[in-house]
């Protein structure tokens, strides 16, 4: 009896541990089924706010108030594509606490300048439920930090104003119950922010989180994880930078360079591959470049001169109204490059010099967004590059994240951000949900075969560039199995010709033979001898020794005194 109550005791001591275990678990939110644009499409999650809850599709990232539209912001707008993620209706909800924080004009924009937003918005709190998984029932932020916004307009290079469709879901960082001053970017006293609370409340496991934007148009589908991430959405190297409880300090990494290149097969270009397109033509942009990496803006936000560089090579136009590029469908390069395996490459330095330098490889198939209404009256492609809009900070929005990886762990002193290759359309259909730790591994899956089935790489035969270079992919031809197969093969075929070579020696030495010991001076013979470039000559001097005329076995015997008394046998 004794013995069971123990294993009972042990069970009930261990049960805690298990049940914390099992509600720390990285939670996946909601991915919408809905697309959105009118510059995409793009993906977004679903999440509900208010009591009774209130349906919102929000664009994942930023940081610290969660940015929704509200039931005003498509006042007067004879648009259908205004607000259509979702319009918030502050009267319906029960669980809304009003604030005097209000913010207005370019204040507004939460993209740091990449975008050029302005408007009119307040600082409210009300309660946020994620919808239930598979794995996981619903959970609730009560009191979330939220930016309402009453009205609100992006500003497009020529001057014309044109409405939101959706807002942003704010992903940390992890303080709680934050008090600023009303002159600043602010919280009220007892707002929650969504990673810190549900870690401080054991939903999860860190206040953190996984994301990949992922692509509409190829099926990548968006991975958005709290408290992990998805380990399939991470390839290669990782890179590991400091993170910090900032608003502005968070996601910036140095860019060494830009480049363009094909994986394997033909290429569509002139060229296999090219580099130094950041500081092209350009003397006063010193590499490297620090950049933000940011999913609340949709474009590259690069230099002007950048953005011409990397055009140059393609079959696109400069659209001033737009500051894009639109592509030319009848150039029958434009097909080539966005199906063949071409893309652009992003170089960023290493935060420890002893490592790599990452780069990050982005498909043109994802660089083929489209426009619509109301910006053009037809669907219509373009490449998205163009310099910020409201500031001088560069920045690598979504068109980027649908290639990469970004994660954070946020932490008041010693927090982490992560940034990595991201794979294509063949990526697994079940995730791999994964806890964050200091360091982080990505899968061993090898990105080009992440694309196989797009991808439709051009022949020799209708190549525009004839110089091949050694192919990137030949090394990655197996399979890291295959590699180590061949590994502990080769080493087995080392050891068999080792053993063979030990035997035929000993029973060399195990016969009698009746060999002739002639001796012979090696120096003299090897100072007879001089080595060129074009063989080994000989050199003038006495005639060499001749080591000939014994039988096949014999052997010949150094000096005494040169060997020290040890003999070597010339077979």
């Amino acid at each position: 009896m004794s013995v069971v109550c123990l294993i009972f005791l042990a069970w009930l001591t261990a049960l805690p541990f298990t049940l914390s275990q099992a509600l720390s678990l990285p939670r996946e939110i909601l991915t919408s089924a809905k697309q959105y644009g009118p510059d995409g499409p793009w993906q977004a999650v679903r999440v509900s706010l208010g009591n009774p809850p209130q349906l919102l599709d929000l664009y994942p990232g930023g940081t610290y108030g969660t940015i929704i539209l509200t039931d005003t912001v498509c006042n007067g707008i004879l648009l259908a594509s205004c607000g259509t993620g979702g319009l918030f209706e502050p009267a319906r909800s029960k669980s809304l606490i009003t604030t005097k924080i209000s913010t207005s004009g370019p204040e507004l924009d939460w993209t740091l300048g990449a975008m050029n937003n302005s408007g009119e918005a307040q600082y409210v709190m009300d309660q946020l439920t994620l919808a239930p998984t598979s794995a996981l029932d619903s959970a609730t932020v009560p009191n979330l930090s939220v930016l309402m916004v009453t009205n609100v307009t992006t500003t497009y290079p020529d001057g014309t104003t044109y409405p939101l469709q959706l807002g942003q879901l704010a992903l940390g960082p992890s303080n709680t119950g934050q008090i600023r001053d009303q002159n600043e970017w602010m919280l009220p006293s007892s707002a929650n922010l969504i990673p810190g609370y549900l870690w401080k409340n054991g939903t999860i496991g860190s206040a953190s989180y996984g994301l990949h934007i992922g692509s509409a148009t190829l099926n990548i589908p968006l991975s958005l994880w709290l408290g992990g991430y998805d380990q399939s959405r991470v390839i290669g190297p990782v890179n590991t930078l400091p993170s910090h409880n900032s608003f502005l300090d968070n996601f910036f990494i140095d860019l060494i360079d830009i480049g363009i290149a094909v994986d394997h097969g033909g290429s569509p270009f002139t060229f296999f591959s090219t580099e130094g397109l950041l500081a092209k033509d350009n003397s006063s942009i010193n590499s490297p470049v620090s950049v933000n990496v940011n999913p609340a803006a949709p474009y590259l936000y690069l230099p002007r001169s950048t953005c011409d560089a990397i055009a140059k090579d393609l079959p696109v136009t400069y659209q001033p109204k737009y500051g894009l590029y639109f592509w030319d469908l009848e150039d029958s390069r434009y097909h080539d490059i966005v199906t063949s395996p071409s893309y652009l490459s992003f170089r960023f330095r290493a935060p420890n010099r002893q490592l790599e330098d990452l780069t990050i490889k982005v498909p043109f198939a994802l660089l083929n967004l489209t426009l619509e209404q109301p910006l053009v009256n037809s669907p219509t492609l373009y490449f998205p590059c163009q310099p910020p809009q409201g500031s001088s900070t560069y920045a690598l929005g979504r068109a980027f994240l649908q290639a990469a990886f970004i994660g954070i762990v946020w932490n008041e002193n010693s927090g982490h951000w992560y940034l990595a290759q991201a794979p294509g359309p063949d990526i697994p259909t079940s995730p791999t949900p994964t806890t964050f730790t200091d360091s982080i591994n990505g899968s061993s899956t090898d990105w080009s075969e992440t694309w196989r089935s797009h991808w439709t790489p051009l022949t020799d035969a209708h190549s525009r560039a004839t110089d091949r270079p050694p192919s990137p992919s030949a090394t990655r031809s197996l399979s890291n199995g295959a590699y180590a197969g061949i590994g502990v093969g080769s080493a087995a075929m080392v050891c068999v010709a080792v053993l063979a070579y030990v035997f035929v020696r000993r029973r060399r030495h195990g016969k009698e033979t009746s060999t002739a010991i002639k001796k012979i001076n090696v120096e003299d013979v090897s100072q007879n001898l001089i080595t060129h470039n074009d063989g080994v000559h000989e050199a003038a001097g006495p005639e060499p020794a001749e080591i000939s005329g014994g039988k096949r076995d014999e052997a010949w015997e150094m000096p005494h005194q040169q060997c020290s008394e040890k003999r070597v046998e010339l077979e």
